[in-house]
C-alpha cells in the first residue's frame, strides 16, 4: 500500500509539469485534456475462471494530441486504471499506469466549439504499479504488458463522453504452469478539453 501511495503522489506531483504541456501545446494548436470514469473489468484465467469474477474500477488520466479540427490524427494518453475482481472472501485490485498510442478518426464539425464524433484504436503499455490481491497470493503478475485499445466519443465543444474497451495481448501471469491469464476491460469515460 505505501508503494502505492508513493506512486501516485509522484503522479500528482507531476500534474503542474502536465498544465504547462498543454499550455504549450494549445500556444502549438495541439489539443490536450483531461478523461475519468468507470471501468468494468473481467480476468479470463482460462479453466479455472471461478477465481476471480469480474467487478468495477476506476480510470483517470491525460490526453494530448487527436488532431480535433482535422480528419484523422495521432493521440497519446497518460492513464491510471484501477482493475477491480471479487475473490470470494474479498476484492482484488490492481493498479496499473497505462501509456496508449491511438489513431484517431474525426467526424462532424472541424470546429472546436461543435459537435463531432471520433473513433480510436491503437496499441497500449500497461505498466502494474500496485495491486492488492486478497485471496489471490499464489498469482504473480507480470510488471508489463501490452493492450489493444478501441473506442468511440463525442465531443460537444470542450466536454467529451467516450466508452472504450481494452484487451491484454498476452498473458499477465508471471511464472503460471500453465495458466493463461488475460484482461479485459470497458470503461465509460468523461473528459474536458482545454483548448
Amino acid at each position: 500500500m505505501y508503494r502505492l501511495c508513493r506512486r501516485i503522489a509522484v503522479l500528482v506531483a507531476l500534474a503542474p509539469l502536465c498544465l504547462v504541456v498543454s499550455g504549450v501545446a494549445e500556444a502549438q494548436g495541439v489539443g490536450a485534456g483531461v478523461k475519468g470514469g468507470y471501468l468494468f473489468s473481467s480476468f479470463d484465467f482460462g479453466d479455472a475462471s471461478d477465481v476471480l469474477d469480474s467487478s468495477n474500477g476506476w480510470m483517470a488520466g491525460l490526453f494530448f494530441g487527436g488532431n480535433r479540427p482535422g480528419r484523422v490524427g495521432l493521440m497519446g494518453e497518460i492513464n491510471v486504471l484501477a482493475k477491480r475482481g471479487d475473490a470470494g472472501t474479498g476484492s482484488a485490485t490492481i493498479y496499473y499506469a497505462q501509456v496508449p498510442v491511438l489513431l484517431r478518426i474525426n467526424v462532424g464539425s472541424r470546429s472546436t466549439s461543435g459537435v463531432s464524433g471520433y473513433g480510436i484504436v491503437g496499441p497500449a503499455i500497461d505498466l502494474k504499479i500496485g495491486e492488492n490481491l486478497a485471496d489471490l497470493a499464489d498469482i504473480d503478475l507480470e510488471s508489463g504488458s501490452g493492450s489493444l485499445v478501441v473506442g468511440v466519443g463525442v465531443e460537444l465543444t470542450r466536454f467529451i463522453i467516450e466508452a472504450r474497451g481494452t484487451w491484454s495481448l498476452r498473458n499477465i501471469a508471471k511464472d503460471a504452469a500453465g495458466a493463461d491469464v488475460k484482461s479485459k476491460t470497458f470503461a465509460v469515460l468523461f473528459g474536458l478539453r482545454f483548448n
